[in-house]
C-alpha cells in the first residue's frame, strides 16, 4: 500500500469506530479481512497509527478547534501526522495525496490552518486534553483521585503488558519462566500474584507449548488477585455468576484443586464454548458451564442453587475502564447514559447473585472499572438494603489468599499507575450464618 492508501485507511476506520459501539479490534480484524492485499507492514502501521490517535485524541481534538478546522476525523489523522509522525505540511501536501486509493487532495484552508501549527501555545491545553479524556470523565477522576488523578490519566498513555497465570492444576511458575527463557522469551513474575507472568516486548504466546499443554492462561495481574480474593478451597460449591468466556472460573478452579463444583453462568453461547476449550486444555474438570436462554432461564438456575453456595463471584458488566489502555477507544464511544444503565444493571445482578449464597458463604463482588460509581457506590448501597451481608476488609484476607505484599484498604481498588495491573475494584462481602 502507498503512504496515501495508509491514510486512507486510518481516516476510514476512524469514521467507522466513531460511530459504532463496538471495540476498535473487532472493526480492524474486519477491515484486513476484506483488503488481503494489504501486507504486515501496511496492517502494522495503520493498527499502530490509528491508536495513537485514540490514545493522544485529547490532545489532537484541541489542536484540531485551536487551527479551527473542521472537527472530524481526517482533521484529526491530519494533525496526528504532523504531531506524531512529524510530517511536515509540505510532505503530507506532496506524498500523501496521490495514487490509487488517495483521499481528496489538501484544500487551501487546511493548508494555511495546518501551517499555524507549529506556532500553537500547547501550555494552554486544558487538564483533560492533556490527559488525553473526554472532559466529563476527567472531573469524575479528578473528584475521586484528587491529586493522584493526572498519574492515573497519565498511566492510560502507554500499552498494558501481556501477562499470564500459570495454571497450578499442571505446573508451577518457576517451570513456565524456565521454559520461557529456553525459548529467549524475556518473562519475570508479578508483584502480587503468585502465579502472574509479564512477558517483555511482542510475543505469539498462543502459539507456544506452555499455552498449548493448558500451563498457562492470559489473564492480568489485576483479574488473578481478584479470583484469589474469593478464597475458594478444595470441596466448596462457587458460583462464576458473570462467566464471560471463564477466566475467572478456571482461576478458582485451580485454588480449589479440582475438588468441588463451579457453577458458571452466562448469557452468550459462543464465550460458554470458549470456556468449554479451555477447561479442557486446563484440565479444570469441575465447573459446569451454563447458558442462561430462554430455554434455562436465570431464575431457574437461582433457585435451584438458592442459599447453597459457599462463594459467589460477580465479575459483573461494566464501563471496562480499567482495561482503556488495551481498548482507547472506548473511551471516546462511552458516555454518561452509558454509566448510568450500566449502575442500573449491576444493581439488579448483584440483588440476584446474592440470593446464592449460603449462610457464612460469601458474595465477592468485582468490575474492571475505575469509578467509583460502579465500584464503592454499588456496595454501600448493597450494604444499606441487605444487613444479613458485611463488608470484609480486603487487608483482613490478603495473606490468607496467597498475596504477595500487603493491602491495608477494605474494598480493593487497583490503576495502572501503581503496579501497570488493569484497573480493577473488589469487595468482599460475608452473609451472616
Amino acid at each position: 500500500m502507498t503512504p496515501s492508501a495508509r491514510l486512507s485507511s486510518v481516516i476510514e476506520l476512524l469514521d467507522k469506530i466513531m460511530s459504532e459501539a463496538g471495540p476498535a479490534e473487532h472493526e480492524v480484524r474486519a477491515y484486513f479481512r476484506a483488503r488481503r492485499y494489504a501486507g504486515s507492514k501496511d496492517r502494522r502501521w495503520i493498527t499502530e497509527f490509528l491508536y495513537v490517535i485514540f490514545r493522544r485524541m485529547g490532545e489532537i481534538d484541541w489542536i484540531v478547534e485551536q487551527l479551527a478546522l473542521e472537527p472530524s476525523n481526517r482533521s484529526r489523522a491530519l494533525c496526528a501526522m504532523i504531531v506524531v509522525e512529524t510530517v511536515s505540511v509540505e510532505q503530507l501536501q506532496e506524498g500523501y495525496f496521490e495514487g490509487p486509493h488517495a483521499g481528496p487532495v489538501l484544500e487551501e484552508a487546511e493548508i494555511e490552518a495546518l501551517g499555524k501549527l507549529d506556532a500553537l501555545d500547547l501550555s494552554a491545553m486544558p487538564d483533560h486534553a492533556k490527559e488525553n479524556f473526554p472532559e466529563w470523565i476527567t472531573s469524575i477522576l479528578s473528584a475521586q483521585f484528587g491529586s493522584k488523578a493526572p498519574a492515573v490519566m497519565q498511566s492510560y498513555q502507554g500499552r498494558a503488558p501481556l501477562t499470564l497465570r500459570v495454571n497450578s492444576l499442571k505446573g508451577e511458575r518457576e517451570e513456565v519462566l524456565r521454559i520461557l527463557s529456553e525459548d529467549d522469551i524475556e518473562a519475570e513474575p508479578t508483584a502480587l500474584s503468585p502465579h502472574g507472568i509479564i512477558l517483555k516486548g511482542q510475543v505469539n504466546i498462543a502459539s507456544h507449548q506452555v499455552m498449548q499443554l493448558g500451563l498457562v492462561e492470559i489473564q492480568d495481574e489485576a483479574a488473578q488477585i481478584s479470583s484469589l480474593l474469593t478464597c475458594a478451597t478444595a470441596g466448596m460449591q462457587v458460583v462464576d455468576y458473570c462467566a464471560g468466556s471463564g477466566g475467572k472460573s478456571l482461576a478458582i478452579a485451580a485454588e480449589m484443586d479440582n475438588s468441588g463444583e463451579i457453577y458458571a453462568f452466562d448469557v452468550s453461547l459462543r464465550r460458554m464454548k470458549d470456556l468449554s476449550a479451555r477447561r479442557r486444555r486446563a484440565g479444570a474438570v469441575i465447573i459446569q458451564a451454563n447458558v442462561i436462554s430462554d430455554e434455562n432461564p436465570l431464575e431457574e438456575a437461582v433457585d435451584r442453587l438458592k442459599g447453597q453456595m459457599d462463594r459467589v463471584f460477580v465479575d459483573v458488566p461494566c464501563s471496562g475502564s480499567g482495561t482503556w489502555r488495551r481498548q482507547p477507544d472506548q473511551k471516546w464511544t462511552f458516555s454518561e447514559e452509558k454509566l448510568d444503565n450500566l449502575v442500573t444493571l449491576q444493581k439488579s445482578i448483584l440483588k440476584k447473585a446474592a440470593k446464592l449464597v449460603a449462610p457464612g458463604g460469601r458474595l465477592v463482588y468485582a468490575t474492571c472499572s475505575i469509578f467509583d460509581a460502579e465500584n464503592s457506590d454499588q456496595i454501600s448501597t448493597f450494604l444499606k438494603g441487605n444487613p444479613e451481608f458485611s463488608l470484609i476488609p480486603v487487608s483482613k484476607v490478603w495473606e490468607d489468599a496467597g498475596l504477595q505484599g500487603n493491602r491495608s484498604e477494605e474494598m480493593l481498588r487497583l490503576s495502572p499507575d501503581e503496579f501497570g495491573t488493569d484497573g480493577f475494584f473488589t469487595a468482599i462481602l460475608c452473609r451472616s450464618a
